[in-house]
């Protein structure tokens, strides 16, 4: 299925399309990202190099890595189960078994994501930073092996976006990604042996591991993909390494179950390949506080130290100018000043404003604004408006939902292909792998603040009613009743529990409810046989007070 020279070619081709996006790129990563401004020469950049010499204003950098911890906090909140994956078939997801099951295979697949070694946290928070500066993101979720090779978890790898060539089909989706890198060849030779390159083994020969040399790996539909076949035929994407270095050669071809790298955009302009994100948005605006930085800093200087004007007598003289020194001749033997400065101080307060108001506009893009809106609120608002506050939140974060669908489920499904792999859910009920058979699929659920913030008009809606519905049931208990049959209590709980993020750890389980029903069914029958007990000891004494005393 594949060529080495014609992957080579395609690669020309798309390195010649992505090309204008990699000068926007480039600036956005010197101004915003600068530990990624290596679009232009890969080979050439070197760790600890300084690459903050072109920033005079950080407040950028800062809100963009504001907008990444924004989005993890919406989006993937660490200790939550914030995505789960079930069988799509109600029916038989009503199945105890079948849900337990579930259950413990999405808690065991946040326990491999949430295992400090599995670099999860640190390689998505990088991810999450390329996709707010560049527009895009790769990760590539893996097995990860321990030094004799045996399979201990998964690994996550966020790769830089500069190194990442993508074309889509017809739908507009991405189908082929190509993947160019340098390795030194001691790493080549350590990541593929035996069956690595000529190039990789002749660097070894000639004791050269150190040398540099560049691969290709291409990933793309298997246009010969024959269904049921269990080698690389028999799997819908097909996979190979190009060699560059020393002429064209393919190796490592292979195939896959599903996209083993999860490349996604933050937002796609209708024909473009490549995403667009905040930081091209704003570039404008970050440009200009670089320029006004540097203006209000030499400003600050000269009103600080202003250039000083002499007559041209005393150009012969030394004269000291510097704070806490005695200058000579700066004054002549009547007191009369001979030096002056050429101007006085400038006033800042024009440029700090629209230093802020530019500022302003860079939180809005990165959506910093969002952690403040709850600081606008009065002490006196009602559970409607705040509800409503968060359903706003929802409508103004809806880009980042974009990546539940580019970036979050394919990755799931490469997790849970893996965790197939590694033997992890061969313990399937019976009936669940019958009706996978049958053509059941899987579906994502998520349960983060972003999807509570969609939510939350339902509940503004309900406390809105509750509101005005208060005007019309008062004093009058049986209008509430009506209300509570119509808006049954224990159904709204579960609603306010899940958009207001409750756990549902927390609640109570079937046999404690039933429990506490019954406790609460005992301690009614009690006070009624209290009461009757006090009705009857009452008539009773009555009775013996009607009695006349020598009735007896």
């Amino acid at each position: 299925m594949f060529d080495a020279q014609r992957i080579i070619n395609d690669q020309e081709e798309m390195a010649q399309e992505r090309r204008p996006f990699e000068t926007m790129m480039q600036e956005c990563a010197e101004l915003l990202l600068p530990r990624q401004s290596n679009f232009r020469n890969l080979a050439q950049m070197y760790q600890g190099h300084n690459l903050t010499t072109q920033i005079f204003d950080e407040y950028a950098q800062q809100a963009l890595e504001q907008g990444v911890s924004l989005f993890e906090g919406y989006v993937m909140p660490r200790g939550q189960i914030w995505q789960r994956f079930e069988l799509d078939d109600e029916a038989l997801m009503k199945s105890q078994r079948v849900r337990a099951w579930v259950d413990a295979k999405n808690a065991q697949l946040f326990a491999l994501r949430n295992d400090p070694r599995s670099g999860f946290a640190g390689q998505v928070h990088e991810s999450i930073a390329s996709l707010f500066c560049f527009g895009m993101q790769s990760t590539w979720p893996d097995i990860r092996r321990d030094v004799a090779g045996r399979a201990i978890g998964l690994s996550y790898k966020s790769e830089f976006i500069g190194q990442i060539y993508v074309r889509e089909d017809a739908n507009g989706l991405i189908d082929t990604i190509h993947h160019a890198f340098p390795l030194r060849a001691r790493q080549a030779m350590g990541k593929w042996g035996e069956a690595a390159p000529e190039a990789v083994k002749k660097a070894i020969r000639d004791n050269t591991p150190e040398a540099v040399i560049d691969f290709i790996h291409v990933i793309a539909p298997n246009r010969a993909f024959q269904a049921g076949r269990l080698d690389a035929s028999g799997k819908p994407w097909a996979g190979a390494f190009v060699c560059k270095t020393g002429g064209a050669e393919l190796f490592q071809t292979g195939g896959y179950r599903v996209m083993p790298r999860i490349v996604s955009r933050f937002i796609n302009a209708p024909n473009e390949s490549y995403g667009r994100c905040p930081a091209f948005t704003i570039l404008p605006a970050v440009r200009a506080t670089q320029q006004m930085m540097v203006d209000i800093m030499v400003a600050s200087e000269l009103s600080a130290r202003p250039p000083m004007g002499a007559h041209s007598d005393l150009a012969d003289q030394m004269i000291r100018y510097a704070a806490g020194e005695i200058t000579y001749g700066a004054i002549d033997s009547r007191g009369q000043q001979l030096l002056r400065p050429l101007m006085d101080g400038a006033d800042l307060q024009p440029a700090m404003a629209m230093l802020d108001k530019l500022h302003g506009h860079i939180d809005r893009a990165f959506y910093v604004d969002m952690l403040q809106i709850r600081n606008e609120l009065k002490s006196h608002v009602t559970d409607s408006q705040l509800y409503q506050r968060d359903e706003e939140k929802g409508m103004l974060l809806g880009p980042f939902a974009n990546q539940e669908t580019e970036w979050l489920s394919p990755m799931q499904e490469r997790e849970i292909d893996l965790m197939d792999e590694l033997g992890l859910l061969d313990d399937m009920p019976e009936e669940a792998i019958e009706a996978m058979d049958d053509g059941v699929g899987l579906k994502t659920v998520y349960d983060n603040g972003l999807s509570r913030a969609q939510e939350a008009g339902a509940a503004a809606g309900y406390f809105r009613m509750r509101e005005q519905y208060a005007g019309v049931a008062a004093n009058d208990p049986e209008a509430w009743a009506a209300f509570n049959r119509k808006y049954p209590p224990d159904k709204v709980l579960d609603k306010l529990g899940r958009i207001n993020g409750v756990p549902a750890s927390w609640e109570a389980s079937d046999e404690e409810r039933e429990d506490a029903e019954q406790e609460a069914a005992n301690r009614q029958s009690i006070a009624d046989v209290l009461a009757v007990a006090e009705s009857a000891s009452g008539t009773a004494k009555n009775l013996s007070q009607m009695v006349p005393a020598n009735a007896v």
